[in-house]
């Protein structure tokens, strides 16, 4: 199983809402110490905000998956988390810097390689590979 993990230009915007929220929750929990019961709810906001900061940046999330049987496209901040089967792929091509996987039953799945950033060619490769082996596939040798 391979995973490709959400590239570094989103991962940065998900961070930095957290550190605000963070923030704000921390000067609510300071302007609302008199209520007791306020500030400590807004306190543990605050830190659970900087926590997930934290583990966002240390370990983007995972955006594409390719395993020996399927194809798992999707997940936290992209799009939905969709399983493709390799024998029910049809066809699949690259237009605009964006992957789309035709499932053969009018269902075509769109993905922008962006998310993956850096590694959409090993991506890319990972996914012909897949599709050839699935498909009974090898490359050729002429020796």
């Amino acid at each position: 199983m391979t995973n490709y993990r959400l590239d570094r230009r989103f991962v940065l915007p998900a961070v930095g809402i957290n550190v605000i929220v963070a923030g704000v929750a921390a000067a609510l929990a300071f302007f609302l110490s008199s209520v007791t019961a306020l500030a400590w709810i807004f306190g543990v906001l605050a830190v659970a905000a900087l926590l997930n900061a934290a583990r966002v940046f240390a370990r983007p999330p995972v955006v594409a998956r390719t395993d020996a049987s399927a194809l798992r496209v999707g997940g936290p901040l992209t799009v939905k988390p969709v399983d493709v089967q390799w024998l029910d792929v049809e066809d699949v091509t690259i237009d605009r810097g964006r992957l789309f996987v035709d499932r053969g039953n009018g269902e075509v799945l769109g993905v922008p390689l962006a998310y993956v950033g850096g590694r959409a060619t090993e991506l890319l490769r990972d996914i012909y590979d897949r599709l050839n082996a699935a498909n009974g596939y090898r490359r050729f040798d002429p020796s």
